[in-house]
Order: C-alpha cells, then sequence, then structure tokens
C-alpha cells in the first residue's frame, strides 16, 4: 500500500510541478535580454527529465552568431534534458556505485527511473568540468598548526585499448591496469592523552589523476595551497618511497619535513632480516626498535656488516640501498615525540576507499575518460566538496544568459 500510496503522490506531484516549471519558463523568456545579433526564432518543447518525472516544457530559442541558444535552460541549470536536482542525484549515486546499481537504488529509494546508459551520458557529460573547477577555487582556508600532504598510486583495469604498447606484470610483459594517481590532503591540530597525533575531523582533501607524474604534482599543489599549505606553522610531506613521489615532494614542497612511511620501512626491514642465514629470530624486531629511536645508522651498519661477512647473500630488492637513501626520513623517534604522523595510513586507505571501491569491481574495464569523469565525482563526494561544485556549475549555465559578460 505504501509503495502504490507514493506512486500516486509522485504522479500529483508532477502534475503541479509540471505547469510551474513550465510557468517558472515564461518568466525567464519575459526578461530576457537577447544578445546583439541575436534572433527569437519561436518556441521550442523539450522533454524534461525531473524528481518526479518526465515533463515537457515549452521555451524560446534564439540563434545569432555563436549558435543556437535557450535561454530558459541555461537559467534553470538544465543538464541536457535533466533538471540540476535528479543530475546532482544521479552523479552522487554513480560515484559509489556501478551504473547499473545506481539505476536500480535510484529507482527503488526515490522512484526514479533513471536508465543505466542514462546516469553514464551524464556523469560523462558533466565529470570532465570538475578538474577545471578544482583548479579554479580560491583559498578559504584559514591557517592550522599542521598541514600533511601524501600521495601513492594505485593500478586500475583498463580496456585493451587504452594499455597498447604499456609494459606490465604479466608473463608476456604486457599490462592489464593503468596506474590512478592519488593525493591527500589533512590537517591536525591537537594530540591524544598519550601523545599520538589526531587527524582532524573530515578534514581529508583528495585529487586524482590518470596524467604524468609531473602533471598530478601542479594538481596536488594547488589543492594543498587551497588548503592554505604556505600559512600552516608545519607543513609534513608522507610517502612510501616511490621516486615519482620524491620528486614531488623536492620540486613542489620545498621545505617540509618529508617522513618515509613507517609500515614502508619496517617491511624492508623484515625483508633484509630474512635474508641472513641466522638462528636469531628476534633480528628484525630489534631493528626495527632501533628505527623507532632515531638510530637507522645502526640497523644499515649492521645490516651492511652482515652482508660482508657473507659474501654469498644477495639483496635483489635491495633493501639495504633503499634504508640507505630514505635515512633521512626515518627519525620516527623524534617525530612521534612531536606528535606528528608517521605512517602514510591515510593515503593508502585512500587509495582503497577513493579508488578501489568504485573502479576496481570485479569485471569493470574502463576508459580513460570513464574513469577519470566516476573519479572525479568520487574525489568530491569524499572531500566534502559536491555541493559545493553543483552552485558553481548552476552559476556557469546562468551566466550564459549575460548579454554583456565581463571580462574578468
Amino acid at each position: 500500500m505504501e509503495t502504490v500510496f507514493r506512486q500516486v503522490l509522485l504522479q500529483a506531484g508532477l502534475e503541479i510541478f509540471g505547469p510551474l516549471l513550465q510557468q517558472r519558463v515564461d518568466q525567464i523568456d519575459a526578461a530576457y535580454q537577447p544578445k546583439p545579433q541575436s534572433r527569437r526564432h519561436g518556441r521550442r518543447p523539450l522533454g524534461v527529465s525531473t524528481l518526479f518525472g518526465q515533463v515537457t516544457v515549452r521555451r524560446d530559442y534564439y540563434h545569432g552568431p555563436d549558435g543556437g541558444h535557450c535561454p530558459a535552460d541555461a537559467l534553470l541549470g538544465l543538464e541536457g534534458s535533466a533538471t540540476p536536482a535528479l543530475a546532482r542525484l544521479v552523479c552522487r549515486a554513480a560515484a559509489q556505485q556501478p551504473y547499473g546499481a545506481a539505476s536500480r537504488d535510484l529507482a527503488e529509494y526515490g522512484a526514479i527511473q533513471f536508465e543505466e546508459r542514462q546516469i553514464q551520458r551524464v556523469v560523462q557529460q558533466i565529470g570532465p568540468a570538475c578538474e577545471p573547477w578544482l583548479a579554479s577555487v580560491p583559498s578559504t582556508a584559514k591557517a592550522v598548526p599542521i598541514v600533511y600532504v601524501s600521495c601513492d598510486g594505485t593500478g586500475t583495469p583498463m580496456r585493451k585499448e587504452e594499455l597498447q604498447g604499456r609494459k606490465g606484470r604479466q608473463e608476456d610483459g604486457s599490462a592489464k591496469t593503468r596506474e590512478v594517481k592519488l593525493g591527500a590532503v589533512f590537517t591536525q591540530h591537537k594530540v591524544d592523552e598519550k601523545g599520538r597525533p589526531m587527524r582532524d575531523h573530515q578534514s581529508t582533501t583528495y585529487v586524482g589523476s590518470f596524467q604524468s607524474a609531473e602533471v598530478f604534482a601542479l594538481l596536488l599543489r594547488d589543492e594543498a595551497r587551497r588548503r592554505a599549505v604556505g600559512a600552516a606553522q608545519q607543513v609534513i610531506f608522507l610517502s612510501d618511497g616511490a621516486a615519482w613521489t620524491e620528486e614531488i615532494a623536492r620540486q613542489c614542497f620545498a621545505g617540509a619535513v618529508s617522513i618515509l612511511d613507517f609500515y614502508h620501512a619496517a617491511q624492508r626491514v623484515h625483508k633484509l632480516a630474512a635474508l641472513v642465514p641466522s638462528t636469531d629470530k628476534k633480528l628484525a624486531s630489534r631493528w626495527i626498535k632501533l628505527l623507532l629511536k632515531d638510530q637507522v645508522v645502526k640497523v644499515i651498519t649492521q645490516a651492511k656488516a652482515l652482508q660482508e661477512s657473507l659474501p654469498e647473500l644477495t639483496d635483489p630488492d635491495d633493501n639495504l640501498g633503499f634504508l640507505q637513501r630514505h635515512q633521512q626520513r626515518m627519525k620516527y623517534g623524534s617525530y612521534r615525540k612531536k606528535g606528528w604522523f608517521i605512517g602514510s595510513g591515510v593515503i593508502e586507505a585512500g587509495c582503497k576507499n577513493v579508488i578501489g571501491k568504485r573502479l576496481k569491481q570485479s569485471g569493470m574495464f574502463w576508459s580513460e575518460s570513464g574513469a577519470t569523469c566516476v573519479l572525479n565525482f568520487r574525489t568530491l563526494l569524499l572531500s566534502q566538496r559536491f555541493d559545493a561544485f553543483w552552485k558553481h556549475r548552476h552559476n556557469v549555465h546562468a551566466a550564459r544568459n549575460d548579454c554583456l559578460p565581463l571580462a574578468a
């Protein structure tokens, strides 16, 4: 009975909303001031998808040097033939689950009939506008004691045509995935009663891209600037030691304290200890305790001495070299005394939650453009910036009616 009653209410709402929408269109058309050399060519019908269902409106059509234009479409913020409220809901659903599941949930939760292919078209139409908006948003953040910047990459399954000529880890040397780079910026104001750092609630924002490390570095730098990294008392860069992440730290965050993720360092120590044919099963534990006391030099010295005493010992992953290259970033005892994070758990979890949870489900194979559009909406949603983007987009649509746009 409830389901039937909901359908009746929605139908009644549609019968009321349709005339109201047409009334608003008539008001817009009556008040519109056309651009020079733009001429009205009568009224044209449009089927509009709304939260209540499909309605048809008739609006004025103008044609000028810049092409055809319906003023009502712009001021209402229509996304193709969908209202902005519906388009926003569709993109939110698509950011969290596959298109088919999003279509079914929209029907179940809101009695909104929107097919899977329609959802995909809306997402791919609006998604490319996210990145320019992210790059243009001015900083509104206040100065904070500590700003953390972190980045990492994870593979996303792609279509065959997206992988032509790319090297991978399969037996034949080909690739099945492409790397998505993800960056995270978050803040810290305090520590707990035991002196452990506490990340500020909902302070984490993300940027993601399939672009090269050089291009991604600029995106991450711009996001850090928006978060007032320049006014922070302390900037900390956390990474797992990958070469491209270190280059970003060097070029874009000079002066920041660069910390190697403790768990990656501990993993290297375990691998190094496992190479030694010794009955000392606590060697790795002792070395890790030395790391936590700012004594990475002792670990390196002892490991080097063991290698020299065992000429047959090989280190195929160059674990010792890794520790030597990053020893200036491994002062974990000092970092903990200052109440700083020493692990890159935020970005590691981000790779799973932001990217993996949506783009790496069973049977998924993406084009770069399709994956990028979904990734854009997902980073907006999980960065608490989704609503701000839609307000901006409505203003952009409305500005198309300005007959004298300012150069600014």
